[in-house]
C-alpha cells in the first residue's frame, strides 16, 4: 500500500471540529495497519513554506490537504498530481456573501477542481463542493465518527442548563441565540464553549447585548475545554441550542443528541441531513420568538431517549470506507 500523508492545519490552543475529523480519522487508519503519517502546519502557512514541505513527500504517495489550507496550493496543484482534499466545509463559505473574498472563493475554486479526488463530510456538502468544480473529479463521502465516550453519558434530568458549543464567531449566529434567551421568564443557565479572544469585536458585541437585557449572571462563556470537562457539562445540562447560519456536518449537534440532550438548531438541510430521524427541533434562521417559545418547552420536558451504539456512528466504520477508496 503506498504510504498516505495528511497534512493538518493547527490554531495554537484551539481545536476545531475540522482538526478534531482529522485525528480521529488517522488514528483509526493506524488501528487498522493503514501507513498514514500526519503532518501539522500552522494554518497561517504561506504557500511557498507549504510547497516546501510537500516537495520533502514521495512522489507516490498519497497526499491529503485539509481543506482549510487549500486556497495555500494554488500555485503547486498541476505539479503534484497525488493530492487529495478533505473539505469540511469550503473556508470561502464562513461568510454569508462570496464577494465579501473573492480571491478566495477563486482560489477554493482552482485548488478543488484540480485536486487528484476529494473527500468530504456529508452529501450536502458534496452537493455544495460540485458547484465549485470546473471539472470532473471524483468526491467522496466519509462521515465523521462518534467518540463512544457519549454513549455512556447519564444526563441530569432536573438541570436546567442551556449548553452550546462554537467558536465565539459571528457564523455560530450568537445574537440570535441571546435575543431569544432574553425573552425567556423560566430558569435557565447558558453555558458557551468555544475559543474567544477578550478584544475581539464581535465578543465585546455580545458583552455589550447580553449587558443590555441585564443576563450577564445567566451566561457563561468558558472558552476551550478539555473533553473531560466537556463530558461534565453534557451530562449536567438539560437542552443543546446551535444557532448556527451555516455548517458541514454539524459534529457537536449529534454528539449532543447521542448523549441524550434534547436539541434545537437553525432548520438547514445539511444538519436535516445529519440529524436524520433524530429528537430535534429545527427553527427558521433568526426567528427569536420561535427559538424561546421551543427553548422554553425543552426545559420542561422529560430527556431523550439514548441512542443505541450503532455502528454507523463509529470512526472504525469511517476508517474501512477511507480504506476502501484508497486502496480497493
Amino acid at each position: 500500500m503506498r504510504k498516505i500523508y495528511f497534512i493538518i492545519p493547527t490554531f495554537n490552543d484551539a481545536i476545531t471540529g475540522g482538526t478534531m475529523y482529522d485525528l480521529q480519522l488517522c488514528r483509526y487508519l493506524k488501528k487498522i495497519y493503514i501507513n498514514v503519517n500526519t503532518i501539522f502546519v500552522d494554518h497561517r502557512i504561506d504557500h511557498k513554506k507549504l510547497f516546501a514541505k510537500i516537495q520533502l513527500l514521495p512522489k507516490h504517495s498519497i497526499i491529503y490537504i485539509d481543506g482549510y489550507i487549500a486556497d495555500k496550493i494554488t500555485g503547486f496543484m498541476r505539479k503534484r498530481k497525488n493530492i487529495c482534499i478533505l473539505i469540511h466545509h469550503p473556508k470561502s463559505l464562513e461568510y454569508s456573501d462570496r464577494m465579501i473574498n473573492l480571491n478566495l472563493f477563486f482560489k477554493e475554486k482552482f485548488a478543488f477542481s484540480n485536486a487528484k479526488s476529494i473527500m468530504t463530510v456529508s452529501k450536502y456538502m458534496k452537493r455544495t463542493i460540485n458547484k465549485y468544480l470546473t471539472k470532473k473529479v471524483n468526491v467522496n463521502i466519509i462521515k465523521p465518527g462518534i467518540d463512544q465516550s457519549f454513549f455512556k453519558c447519564v444526563i441530569n434530568k432536573n438541570s436546567h442548563n442551556i449548553l452550546t458549543i462554537g467558536n465565539i464567531i459571528p457564523r455560530k449566529g450568537y445574537i440570535w441565540l441571546i435575543k431569544s434567551l432574553s425573552k425567556l421568564d423560566c430558569d435557565w443557565h447558558l453555558n458557551i464553549i468555544g475559543k474567544y479572544e477578550k478584544d475581539d469585536e464581535y465578543y465585546k458585541f455580545l458583552i455589550k447585548t447580553i449587558k443590555s437585557y441585564n443576563i450577564e449572571n445567566k451566561i457563561s462563556f468558558l472558552g476551550t475545554i478539555s473533553s473531560k470537562k466537556l463530558c461534565k457539562y453534557l451530562v449536567n445540562s438539560k437542552l443543546f441550542v446551535l444557532t448556527t447560519y451555516y455548517e458541514g456536518f454539524g459534529m457537536s449537534l449529534l454528539e449532543a443528541s447521542i448523549a441524550g440532550l434534547k436539541v434545537i438548531t437553525t432548520d438547514l438541510p445539511v444538519l436535516r441531513e445529519t440529524l436524520r430521524n433524530r429528537d430535534v427541533l429545527f427553527i427558521t434562521k433568526n426567528d427569536h420568538t420561535s427559538l424561546a417559545n421551543s427553548i422554553n418547552i425543552c426545559l420542561s420536558g422529560e430527556p431523550v431517549k439514548k441512542s443505541k451504539n450503532n455502528y454507523i456512528y463509529s470512526w472504525e466504520r469511517a476508517a474501512l470506507e477511507f480504506k476502501q477508496i484508497n486502496h480497493g
